[in-house]
């Protein structure tokens, strides 16, 4: 009984731990795509000057974006991206109050949506070890009795 307790809890663990290394598999797909295209300058001289640092381990995106990295090229970087992101912010805006178009959620709201799908498979898992604690302790007491 606690044999198939741990089997059923192990597998809930398994499923999550799944799940978590898919998305870090597609997440490290999309970095090496943008690393690519920042590479061939597809990005902009800002993006291939701040690659060409990450490729020689001078820094990491997050010493950028944190601003920990402070060279010339990462404030440029911070700046461009800085300025793009208020752009797209004022375009999802103005798109919003169109009511013909169709506007893609904005990265609040996938975050929220993101937050509620983890949200449900933690649900999900705590009713699976939930129940297989109750089937355990159940089988255990009717062997008890």
């Amino acid at each position: 009984m606690t044999e198939q307790m741990i089997l059923r809890l192990r597998e809930a663990f398994e499923e999550e731990a799944l799940l978590e290394e898919g998305e870090d598999a597609r997440m490290a797909e999309v970095d090496a795509a943008r690393a690519e295209r920042a590479r061939a300058g597809e990005l902009g001289p800002e993006w291939r000057a701040v690659q060409a640092r990450i490729d020689l381990g001078q820094t990491s995106l997050e010493a950028v974006f944190s601003g920990e990295d402070e060279s010339p090229a990462a404030q440029q970087l911070r700046e461009l991206s800085s300025r793009r992101l208020r752009e797209f912010r004022e375009q999802w805006e103005e798109d919003r109050q169109d009511p013909d178009k169709d506007v893609p959620p904005t990265p609040a709201e996938l975050f929220d949506e993101t937050l509620r799908e983890s949200q449900a498979r933690f649900t999900a898992a705590a009713e699976r070890i939930r129940d297989a604690l109750l089937t355990a302790q159940r089988r255990q007491e009717e062997e008890e009795r």
